[in-house]
């Protein structure tokens, strides 16, 4: 099952819901309608509270998106393809085919997002201006989202990567040093820094003023730690790929075996004596498919015996197609994009 859903396309790019959003969703929108408008606005009744609560928390969502599709327009407009934005428990987030080529486009994309919502908070301080003396359900929800928007914006340029404000720091360090590792680690462990920051200030704030806020910011703050070292690997790799072909990384001794074999026999005589990862199926060297041990765990063990590989395997049709001379950071994000952990190189059409 998957943990997202496209619900809309805007600029041609899908926009996704994490099932997790709906957690998040539901917590402010009752905190807005149940504790923040009531302590705020005491004469207004039950049912506008919920009201603007709701509709607030659905604004403050679509500033979000808001700030990640200001991230993939100039992005896009610098030749980065965008292959989906999705709203998360944690925010929102922008999925690009690759990283920036140079400083200064990634300097241009990381400022994109926060000078978006600091431009809408500006939109809902005029609307809060011009409502205040005759509309005060509509004021109050657009000055919340007012300091919201710059909250935002001020929370997202701390220089921690991968936030948008690390992203900044990277790119000052990449054009200064002309290194793109060097200046990966130095935001990296800025955003490590940060997130340990986060993470301790979370603790002593839940154990001395209230343990909610104190959970929230303390698990922000591991989401930062987690994502800074899971960024600064994902740059390593890419960096490793730089110059290799999907000729170089192949492994060109994948054995093939008939479909028709049982997965006794498969298991038994070929997967583990040999140590085999993955064998290639088929005969007279047309390749039918593709079959691994975690294949066979999908057929009940008693039935080994009796069930050909053809039953398990991967077909073809199913597996992503490289050529030999595809370079290594297409192989990688051919992987990412289909979610597996194998591609078939071929040669010819």
């Amino acid at each position: 099952m998957k943990s997202s859903f496209n619900f809309a396309r805007i600029m041609g790019i899908p926009i996704g819901i994490n099932y997790s959003w709906f957690v998040i969703f539901f917590l402010i929108t009752a905190t807005l309608g149940q504790y923040v408008f009531p302590w705020l606005y005491p004469d207004w009744s039950t049912p506008v509270y919920w009201i603007v609560g709701l509709c607030t928390s659905l604004l403050f969502f679509a500033s979000l998106l808001a700030h990640e599709l200001a991230h993939s327009f100039v992005a896009v407009r610098r030749g980065i393809e965008v292959r989906s934005i999705t709203l998360f428990i944690f925010g929102g987030a922008a999925r690009i085919a690759r990283e920036a080529p140079v400083a200064s486009t990634e300097l241009l994309m990381a400022v994109a997002g926060p000078l978006s919502s600091v431009a809408l908070a500006g939109v809902f301080a005029l609307i809060w201006l011009l409502s205040r003396n005759t509309l005060e359900p509509l004021a109050a929800m657009s000055i919340y989202l007012c300091w919201i928007n710059l909250a935002l914006a001020a929370f997202n340029m701390l220089p921690g990567f991968p936030m948008d404000g690390g992203r900044v720091l990277r790119s000052i360090v990449w054009w200064r040093s002309g290194s793109y590792m060097k200046a990966t680690r130095v935001a990296t462990l800025a955003g490590e820094a940060l997130g340990c920051l986060l993470i301790l200030s979370g603790l002593a704030i839940g154990v001395l003023v209230y343990w909610f806020n104190g959970l929230w910011l303390a698990l922000v703050g591991g989401f930062l730690f987690a994502a800074a070292r899971a960024s600064y690997r994902q740059a390593v790799l890419r960096d490793s790929l730089q110059g290799l072909t999907a000729q170089e990384l192949m492994t060109g001794d994948c054995q093939m075996v008939p479909e028709q074999l049982t997965l006794e026999t498969l298991v038994n005589e070929y997967l583990l004596p040999a140590g085999h990862g993955c064998l290639l199926v088929g005969e007279w060297g047309r390749v039918r498919g593709t079959v691994t041990l975690q294949d066979t765990k999908l057929v009940p063990k008693r039935r080994w015996h009796i069930t050909p590989v053809a039953e398990a395997m991967t077909p073809v049709e199913k597996l992503g197609v490289v050529y030999p001379g595809d370079d290594g950071l297409t192989v990688l994000e051919r992987m990412q994009e289909g979610d597996i952990g194998l591609l078939l190189v071929v040669s010819g059409e």
